[in-house]
C-alpha cells in the first residue's frame, strides 16, 4: 500500500496511506451507478407524467438530470467533507497534502481538471498519473494541492501490540506516574517511535521531542534523560508493567 509523509503547516509529519488506484476506481463505479439509478427515477417519473410527450420529457430530463450529472462531484465534495457517496464507501476522502481540509476553490480546481483526467481519455490520464505520482494524485490533484487518503488504513496499532512488545520479569518501573496516560497516549507513543525509528527525519524528531515535552510535564517529571527514544520506550514499559 501507497504510503506518504504529509508535513503540516506545524512542521509536523503525519504518515498516510493513500487511496489505491483500484478504490478511486470502485468509487467512480459507485458513484456513476447512483447517478444511472437518479436517471431512472427522473425517467420514468417524466414519463409518467408527459405521457407521450417525448419532446417535453427530454427538456425536463436537461434540466432535472444533467447539472446533477455535472456538478455531483463538487457538490458532494464541498457538503460532505471531501467525499463522494462513492468515497464515503470505500472509505477515502480528498485532503490538501498540507493534511488540511480543502477549500471550496481546491475542489473546485480538482473537479474541472476532470475533463481532461476522466472524461477525454476515458481515465487512463488520470490512472497514468495516481500510479507514478508518490502522493497518488492525477492533474487536478498536483494543481489544487490534493490527494486521497484511506480512512481505514492497512497498518493499525492496537493495545495488544504494546502488551505483546515483550514480557518484562522482574522488572522495576522508573515512573509510576505514567498511569496517568492513557491506552490512547501509548499508542502514540509507540506510534512515534516506530516512525522515528523507520524515518528518522527532522521532522519526526521534532515531533518526538515535542511529544516528549509535553509528556513530561503532564507527568511531573522535570529531568528528562538525554536520549530521548530511549524515555519514550521506558514509559512504554513502565506502562505496560504497571498495568496488564
Amino acid at each position: 500500500m501507497k504510503k506518504a509523509e504529509i508535513l503540516t503547516a506545524n512542521n509536523v509529519a503525519i504518515q498516510y496511506e493513500m487511496a489505491s488506484l483500484m478504490q478511486r476506481i470502485l468509487a467512480f463505479i459507485l458513484d456513476g451507478f447512483i447517478l444511472a439509478v437518479y436517471y431512472l427515477i427522473i425517467w420514468f417519473l417524466i414519463i409518467g407524467v408527459a405521457f407521450n410527450s417525448i419532446g417535453s420529457a427530454e427538456i425536463l430530463i436537461y434540466i432535472l438530470y444533467y447539472p446533477v450529472f455535472f456538478f455531483y462531484n463538487l457538490f458532494c465534495e464541498i457538503n460532505f467533507n471531501g467525499q463522494t457517496i462513492g468515497k464515503r464507501i470505500m472509505n477515502i476522502k480528498v485532503i490538501k497534502v498540507t493534511g488540511e481540509v480543502p477549500t471550496i476553490n481546491d475542489y473546485f480546481i480538482r473537479w474541472t481538471y476532470r475533463i481532461i483526467d476522466i472524461w477525454i481519455c476515458a481515465g487512463a490520464l488520470a490512472a497514468v498519473f495516481i500510479s507514478s505520482s508518490d502522493k497518488g494524485q492525477r492533474l487536478g490533484d498536483i494543481s489544487a494541492n490534493t490527494t486521497l487518503i484511506k480512512l481505514n488504513p492497512d497498518t493499525k496499532y492496537s493495545i495488544r501490540d504494546i502488551l505483546n512488545i515483550g514480557k518484562h520479569k522482574d522488572y522495576e518501573p522508573t515512573y509510576n506516574q505514567v498511569t496517568q496516560l492513557t491506552d490512547e497516549d501509548m499508542l502514540l507513543i509507540k506510534n512515534t517511535i516506530d516512525r522515528v525509528r523507520k524515518q528518522p527525519n527532522k521532522a519526526n524528531k521534532l515531533f518526538a521531542l515535542e511529544l516528549v515535552s509535553k509528556t513530561a510535564t503532564i507527568l511531573g517529571i522535570d529531568e528528562v534523560p538525554k536520549n530521548k527514544t530511549k524515555f519514550l520506550k521506558t514509559l512504554l514499559k513502565d506502562y505496560i508493567v504497571l498495568t496488564r
